[in-house]
């Protein structure tokens, strides 16, 4: 556990109140001292744009870098030490917000002017506020996570593959907007589905091809389920499933629909018996 200080000062008008920085740093300093505490580091903030006044709010916090380098600095368990907790909150919005983010890294706080503060005890507004805050959050996630989902579609309906990991025989292009055949994947793809035509087995098929010294991308023998999932997968043939629903994609297809039906119709017949 390491143990940084916090000063701020956001007016010139709080130093002649006995708010100054120099004051902060003293009143810091002799509680270090008193309980043997060795400060690895102490962060400033010596003043905020007249223009955000002291207001505290959510604008006023992205203009505190010093504050902003401490929460990203601060690991498990580790301890903040201010001369009050004004100097880290004034509203009852930011309070919330700086004791969310030191809450996450189970961070503690001093208040050098109040030792009975615990950032951990909870009052009927804490909890009223840190309700709002988790609404404001799981609203934030559904409003990325809706608006990550209309790209996805928009995309899939234009032809292009929406997300994720490309199948095996294609690649993401230079730009990552289009997918292109990768050559040496294909070979083997195209060779799939020739002995996959024959009638072969699964596991006759995955032995002829790890027989040829191919490989899966994470550098494993190919096994039968691998083999299944890309016999059957239409992507090959030039289209795209996104959301239940088959559109014609945009990337070149490596086997031809004929070829395709062929070998369902033979992974049929091997079902059936």
């Amino acid at each position: 556990m390491k143990y940084y200080s916090y000063c701020r000062v956001s007016t010139e008008t709080q130093a002649e109140k006995g708010g100054g920085l120099e004051t902060q740093r003293q009143n810091i300093d002799k509680y270090c001292s008193t309980h043997g505490i060795t400060l690895e580091r102490g962060f400033i903030d010596a003043g905020i744009s007249g223009a955000v006044k002291d207001t505290d709010d959510d604008d006023a916090i992205s203009k505190r870098p010093a504050l902003i380098e401490m929460l990203a600095t601060l690991e498990d368990g580790d301890t903040v030490i201010v001369m009050n907790t004004s100097r880290l909150w004034r509203s009852d919005t930011a309070k919330v917000i700086i004791r969310r983010e030191l809450m996450k890294r189970h961070a503690h706080v001093i208040a050098v002017e109040n030792e009975r503060f615990d950032l951990y005890a909870k009052n009927p507004n804490d909890r009223f506020m840190d309700g709002i805050m988790e609404l404001m959050d799981e609203w934030e996630r559904l409003t990325i996570a809706l608006k990550l989902a209309k790209g996805r579609t928009a995309k899939a309906k234009n032809g292009d593959k929406p997300a994720g990991v490309c199948p095996y025989g294609y690649e993401y292009a230079a730009d990552k907007k289009s997918v292109v055949v990768n050559d040496t994947e294909a070979q083997t793809v195209k060779r799939m589905f020739s002995l996959g035509q024959t009638g072969q087995s699964l596991s006759k098929i995955a032995d002829e091809i790890n027989a040829t010294g191919a490989t899966t991308r994470r550098g494993k023998p190919f096994s039968k389920g691998t083999i299944a999932a890309i016999l059957n997968n239409r992507f090959y043939i030039g289209e795209l499933t996104h959301a239940g629903q088959t559109i014609k994609g945009n990337h070149t297809p490596i086997i031809s629909k004929v070829q395709f039906g062929k070998v369902q119709a033979q992974l049929d017949k091997r079902k059936r018996g």
